[in-house]
């Protein structure tokens, strides 16, 4: 099944995730200007959920291990193709890559005289739907007559990009715009701990010795991707220049030794704090000051997640629409109501509030005790059990007949343990040790000065952005711990216990400062040393 040792698929089409069935897919990457057609395989959909899917309809496929998914294919069906047999019936997509779909957004914007292209750029990528990497013009300009771009996102982009002698790629669902090379710093440590298969074989690439390497499903090893390989015959960087993704959730890539890695690394996915400017941070918040308890909030976004993976313009072949897929009259109701506030049927906040209206003096008002053996609304926001709280809420408000149970639980329980980010070495944290050994940021002399909250906190965050194993070598300094430590300052933020020296073996010094950087600590790079100086106050140096 797709979640054997906990391996996650996602496949989305037309904004509609497909059920959790059995899918396969064999993705293709390279450098050439045309891609190649990759094809996507879904078993069992129903008949009705294969009549609504067609050409020219976009595709985007994820896959990973447990909540770490990566983007895999951005594209368009090109030809769909059924087939079966007395049990099974499959139904094969061919998928030609096409990121620019989502930069397909149509725009009209003025910008006033003075404005800056990074701005511009910056504002321009604001809610399409990708995440943004590196975003560095290689000449910023300014528009001092002000300027105004009609059209779709990507073309205002192109323009920007031609205009600064920049570069604009796409990899992995994420956008750079960047002063030169396409290589990626991933911070990947391939060995045989982390997924290494097999040993990496001896190839041609365009006249010069490459190797091809495989591991198990990693999204992040794509085209510009630069990883460590630590292996038996063969260690050092390596540029990927080509390879495949499989659904049997193998990796093989082509790759070339690299002396260099560019600091455009990828941005570290945001672990939430409270989540506050999330969709799912926001549903969090909503629903615990409406008065349901963890559980209860856990139980209805687990059903949001499988029924809408929290798009508010979710739609799917039936027509059923939005966050909890209102459909038929009570969608109806739903885009009445938008109309008498004089909202957009797909602002969050209005969807929220619909639905606490439809199960508080609306037509789902009598749900629960209709559906359900609860008496009433409070019976259910009072439970303490998730999984409970998710197949309740699909009993009473979703009424699907039971249709990916196993999903909703998952995702409740999921969204439980994330408890609105709230859990140890999240932003939000107490300033404990959370995902580090205990004691790991006390001073090394046992007087028992620690680190305060805020550096701890924020380290915290790092570790559940990139995934953890994170050394500190560096943790406060008394003052005597000071004096007889090699290369000290004697005004050192180690000894206030607002800095620490930490790194992350395999990967590059770039990697961990840039992702430092991005939860708000300062950093001094050692290159030479190989480590990071984190802060809590802003810097960003390179010391050696």
């Amino acid at each position: 099944m797709s979640n054997l040792f906990r391996r996650k698929k996602q496949l989305i089409i037309n904004n509609v995730l497909m059920p959790d069935l059995e899918i396969d897919f064999n993705i293709t990457f390279n450098a050439d200007d045309e891609q190649p057609v990759n094809d996507v395989s879904i078993v069992n959909l129903t008949p009705e959920t294969i009549r609504g899917i067609g050409n020219g309809q976009v595709v985007i496929l994820n896959a990973g291990y447990g909540d770490n998914m990566g983007n895999l294919l951005v594209g368009k069906i090109s030809d769909v193709a059924t087939t079966s047999d007395a049990v099974d019936r499959s139904l094969k997509l061919m998928v030609a890559p096409d990121v620019n779909v989502t930069l397909s957004t149509t725009v009209s914007k003025s910008y006033a005289p003075g404005t800056m292209a990074s701005f511009v750029v910056k504002d321009l990528l604001n809610g399409i739907g990708l995440e943004v990497g590196t975003i560095k013009l290689n000449a910023d300009i300014c528009y001092t007559d002000g300027k105004i771009f009609s059209g779709t996102v990507d073309a205002a982009l192109k323009e920007i990009v031609k205009a600064t002698g920049s570069f604009m790629f796409v990899r992995c669902n994420i956008i750079y715009i960047v002063d030169s090379v396409y290589e990626i710093d991933t911070g990947i440590l391939l060995n045989k701990s982390t997924g290494l298969i097999g040993s990496p074989e001896v190839v041609d690439i365009n006249g010069a010795k490459g190797y091809k390497i495989k591991s198990l499903l990693n999204p992040m090893l794509t085209l510009g991707s630069v990883f460590r390989l630590e292996s038996k015959y063969l260690s050092g960087l390596f540029r990927v220049q080509d390879g495949t993704h499989t659904g049997d959730f193998i990796t093989t890539v082509n790759c070339l030794p690299t002396d260099e890695v560019s600091r455009y690394v990828p941005p570290v996915k945001n672990s939430g704090g409270s989540g506050e400017n999330t969709p799912k941070g926001k549903i969090w918040t909503f629903l615990i000051n409406k008065g349901f308890s963890k559980a209860a909030t856990a139980g209805v976004m687990g059903n949001i997640e499988l029924e809408s993976g929290y798009d508010t313009n979710a739609e799917n072949a039936s027509g059923a629409y939005g966050l909890f897929q209102w459909l038929g009259g009570r969608r109806e109701g739903l885009e009445a109501y938008a109309t008498a506030k004089s909202c957009p049927v797909d602002d969050l906040q209005l969807q929220m509030e619909y639905f606490y209206e439809e199960i508080t003096t609306g037509a789902e008002s009598a749900c629960f005790p209709t559906y359900t053996d609860l008496p009433s609304l409070d019976a259910f926001k009072a439970l303490t059990d998730p999984e409970a709280a998710a197949i309740l809420f699909e009993n009473a408000f979703e009424r699907s007949g039971g249709a990916g149970m196993s999903q909703r639980i998952e995702y409740a329980l999921a969204v439980y343990a994330w408890d609105g980010g709230k859990a140890a070495g999240s932003g939000g944290g107490s300033g404990g040790d959370g995902n580090f050994p205990a004691g790991a940021f006390q001073c090394e002399c046992g007087c028992g000065l620690d680190c305060v909250p805020e550096l701890k906190n924020k380290m915290n965050q790092i570790w559940d952005n990139v995934g953890g194993n994170i050394q500190i070598t560096g943790p406060a300094r008394c003052e005597y711990q000071n004096s007889i430590t090699p290369g000290s300052s004697p005004n050192s933020l180690h000894m206030t216990g607002e800095a620490c020296d930490c790194y992350i073996p395999g990967a590059g010094v770039d990697y961990l400062a840039n992702a430092a950087q991005a939860v708000g600590l300062g950093t001094l790079r050692y290159y030479s040393s190989g480590f990071v100086h984190c802060q809590t106050y802003p810097a960003d140096q390179v010391m050696d």
